[in-house]
């Protein structure tokens, strides 16, 4: 599947802004990819709660700390497509999951958004050039209407799929696997962008970082209202309003509080369950 040039690109700015990992290969309520560059989390926040100018004092969390999430829930592997198209998603014991890495350059594709299978420029968007990596050919964003830094990437020089002259696509400085994970370290505060919310590189742990609440605040996400320890997370369940199958706010981590939470589904063939 080809989505048109301007969504497709959009989609990809996205993925890549918010790659929030499904951790230890992770369950996809949400279908992203990890990567140390952003907040680092067993769920979309990792914090403890606490007071916030973004939240009200009188309202209490409904939930204890253990996150219930949005299941995706599978048969085969062709369930756990989206949109028709396979993005690397698997069926791994009854939940679509991203299977653990096994490569520096798997990784490298991932935690850059390139996610679309090509054999040819014809297969990518016109703001894309479909380059060799991970012996496959995959989509890749080229600068020029976006610059990569926009998205804390930087520019890389790859072969074309097809083969001729190397072009310049936007992806990550380094990329590594690491038992079984993908891992991105930030080396600078460019690397971590403001709309993630965590806008700081702390080099010693190579993970981007939120300083105060504001900073969380202005990315404008779901959930997003205080910094507790360098993540920004909820405070109370009305702070998770306007994200996707959440309603719940545990120990400042949105999550669902039944199955009738999950009212997006993500993947073709597989159902939501709250557990």
């Amino acid at each position: 599947m080809v989505l048109p040039g301007r969504s497709r690109i959009f989609v990809l700015a996205v993925g890549v802004l918010l790659a929030c990992p499904p951790a230890d290969s992770g369950t996809a309520s949400e279908p992203q990819t990890t990567s140390s560059t952003t907040a680092p989390t067993g769920g979309p926040t990792s914090t403890e709660t606490g007071p916030t100018s973004g939240s009200t004092g009188a309202e209490t969390t409904t939930a204890g700390p253990e996150a219930k999430r949005c299941q995706s829930q599978c048969d085969n592997d062709r369930d756990c497509r989206i949109g028709g198209g396979d993005l690397g998603f698997r069926c791994i014991d009854g939940l679509c999951l991203f299977p653990p890495c096994t490569s520096d350059a798997q990784c490298l594709a991932e935690l850059s958004g390139w996610k679309t299978p090509c054999a040819g420029p014809g297969d990518c968007a016109a703001q894309e050039a479909c380059v060799l990596v991970a012996d496959a050919g995959r989509c890749a964003l080229t600068p020029g209407t976006f610059a990569c830094a926009d998205f804390g990437l930087v520019e890389l020089t790859l072969p074309p799929f097809a083969g001729g002259r190397e072009v310049t696509v936007c992806g990550q400085a380094a990329a590594t696997c690491e038992a079984g994970a993908c891992q991105s370290p930030c080396a600078g505060d460019e690397a971590c962008p403001p709309q993630t919310g965590h806008p700081f590189c702390d080099v010693p742990s190579g993970q981007c970082v939120c300083q105060i609440d504001q900073d969380c605040v202005d990315s404008n996400l779901p959930g997003y209202v205080q910094c507790i320890a360098g993540r920004c997370g909820c405070a109370v369940d009305s702070d998770c309003a306007g994200g996707q199958n959440v309603d719940t706010c545990y120990a400042g981590a949105c999550g669902c509080a039944a199955d009738s939470t999950c009212t997006m589904t993500v993947f073709d063939g597989a159902a939501l369950s709250c557990q």
